[in-house]
């Protein structure tokens, strides 16, 4: 955990900086002459009275500061950051961005303070701080600007969510694009445009338009992404950003400040920046306890368990950035079998998961484990690195499968029932379904087969008895198989887990009563569990499919458990539902991939 500040942060000021440029140009005057010379111009909207008073006061920043010798850093500052980056370089897993140095030892802004500070008390010292990080000269040298990144990011972590909050706002309101600026750089490309001027003419006022559409907030992310540290201190922030925006999701400068980073992030965790590591029970027993912490489908209950997970049998498979060592990413759990798996507590709880010459590799548990990544892919390349892998060293896996959970069935299913329909008008339960019920309940029951089944699953104990067990299993596997094939998204899988193997290139396989019999697993699904087939030859034209038009791949003969959803698409045209059938491959075929 990082200390926090018991005093206001001390702020270095006492070096120059250009503040934003104030702009006596007319706006409105700027679009009419541009609609004049294009039609297709047109200023966004005039400079709002907040970027005026942002101008005025960075005029007057410029002014007071613009004279102020760049400082000379004290030895010890120097020394500091080169014993960070080292530190980082030694322990990685140990050393966290903004942390102090060991007890008795000076922190950058106490050796800093004699060169002038600042009390960041109000919001106006907050954008000064910023401005201060993001701007920069080159006479301040290289070393000068990572101590004021640094400095920025020790005062962020001292404060709570609410402060947090509010320096995000500031930052994605006060440093996103100028449009002042834009608008200004349009003028002067358009006029060069229509002059003709030469190439290299051009192009410069071209690359002065693509400069000022670039918020000024991505050269903050720029330069605290060069700290040691400083990639977990992003995906922290935007973890942060997200928390904030499921509070309040209507803060249109938090919602752009998340999608630029989001997008920064994509490129900085691409698949070749990516270790892919086998975890195994010698790994670092850091990595183990972080493995623990963050497994999110199947908790993970003693180390013994988890020693089970990584034993004979079984493989665990994580990624890993270059800028966040020992920090499993995104891992996979996966059971090595003979044949398709139906329940998941037997891979879980079997004391001797070991088989001679596996055949099957159950996917049983993929995690993810910062929320700042969300929406950077990781686990699809996760799930194709590894099966590569797994073919590699296990020659003998022809079937690449996973036994998945259904998180919202339960709670789609209690939204239909609550409104007795589905949303198209026709009935939730067939006829027989109803007739089935009503003979369950014996003389006396209601005659609404909705209210009935209501009442039963209103709690769990319905599970415990076999008789309402057997009579709700038809019931329920029709519905789960229409929440999944049949239920949209706009165009994809309403089921979140659904729609990610899908997307990934997965055919939807099997149904499976009694997946998963936890506490959990009744509450997510009524305890059934789902297959996702990785046919490999099939898995790039399935996930082609599925983007183009929400195409579902589904195994060919098609399972029982879902022939009334795969029938019920075939029969309502080609605006119903899109399924795709797929054969299994055969051992010929698996040898040539």
């Amino acid at each position: 955990m990082l200390r926090p500040l018991s005093a206001p942060a001390k702020i270095v000021l006492s070096f120059a900086t250009p503040g934003l440029r104030s702009h006596s140009l007319d706006v409105n005057s700027i679009a009419a002459k541009l609609k004049e010379r294009c039609a297709i111009y047109e200023t966004e909207r005039v400079v709002t009275s907040r970027q005026t008073t942002d101008s005025v006061s960075a005029k007057r920043f410029k002014r007071t500061e613009s004279a102020q010798p760049i400082p000379q850093l004290a030895s010890t500052v120097v020394t500091n950051y080169w014993d960070d980056v080292m530190k980082f370089s030694r322990e990685p897993g140990l050393y966290t961005l903004g942390h102090p140095t060991d007890s008795g030892g000076e922190t950058p802004s106490d050796t800093m303070a004699d060169h002038g500070n600042l009390s960041v008390q109000d919001d106006h010292d907050i954008r000064r701080l910023l401005r201060r990080t993001i701007s920069t000269r080159r006479e301040q040298g290289d070393i000068l600007p990572s101590l004021l990144a640094r400095q920025c990011c020790e005062f962020y972590e001292g404060l709570d969510l609410a402060g947090r909050a509010n320096f995000l706002r500031i930052l994605g309101r006060d440093f996103d694009v100028n449009r002042e600026a834009v608008a200004v750089a349009a003028h002067k490309y358009l006029d060069a445009r229509s002059a003709g001027k030469g190439d290299k003419g051009f192009m410069r006022t071209e690359e002065i338009l693509r400069q000022s559409l670039q918020p000024l907030y991505e050269k903050f992310f720029e330069r605290i992404n060069q700290l040691p540290g400083g990639m977990q201190f992003l995906v922290n922030m935007r973890a942060n950003v997200l928390e904030i925006l499921g509070r309040n999701g209507n803060d249109p400068y938090l919602r752009g400040l998340s999608d630029s980073l989001k997008s920064q992030l994509q490129g900085w965790f691409g698949i070749g920046f990516l270790d892919l590591e086998r975890i195994t029970w010698n790994s670092p027993a850091t990595v183990l306890e972080k493995i623990v912490r963050y497994e999110a489908v199947h908790a993970v209950p003693t180390w013994q368990a988890l020693k089970q997970r990584l034993g004979p049998g079984r493989l665990c498979y994580s990624f890993f950035h270059r800028g966040m060592p020992q920090e499993p990413l995104t891992f996979v759990q996966v059971a090595l079998v003979n044949e398709i798996a139906e329940d998941v507590q037997v891979i879980l709880n079997d004391p001797s998961p070991e088989v001679p010459g596996p055949t099957v590799a159950i996917f049983y548990s993929i995690s993810s484990s910062q929320r700042g990544l969300s929406g950077v892919d990781l686990g699809n390349f996760l799930i194709k690195r590894v099966v590569k892998e797994i073919q590699q060293f296990l020659p003998s896996i022809k079937t690449f499968c996973t036994l998945s959970p259904i998180p919202r069935f339960r709670q789609w299913l209690e939204t239909r029932l609550n409104s007795g329909n589905l949303p198209s008008g026709e009935p939730l339960l067939l006829g027989e379904e109803v007739e089935a019920l009503k003979d369950l309940m014996g003389h006396g029951a209601a005659e609404d087969g909705i209210l009935i089944l209501k009442d039963i699953l209103a709690g769990n104990s319905w599970y415990e008895d076999p008789n309402i067990s057997q009579t709700l299993k038809p019931i329920l596997l029709r519905l789960c198989a229409r929440y999944l094939l049949l239920e949209k998204k706009r165009s994809f899988a309403l089921d979140p887990v659904c729609n990610f193997h899908i997307r990934n290139g997965a055919c939807m396989h099997r149904l499976n009563w009694n997946g998963d019999a936890s506490e959990k697993g009744l509450s997510q699904s009524y305890g059934i569990m789902v297959n996702y087939n990785y046919v490999l030859p099939e898995v790039e034209t399935n996930n082609q499919l599925y983007l183009l038009d929400g195409t579902i791949a589904v195994m060919e003969p098609a399972d029982q458990t879902l022939e009334w959803a795969v029938g019920t698409a075939a029969d309502g045209g080609k605006d119903f539902a899109r399924l795709r059938l797929v054969k299994s491959v055969g051992d010929a075929q698996m040898a040539k991939l």
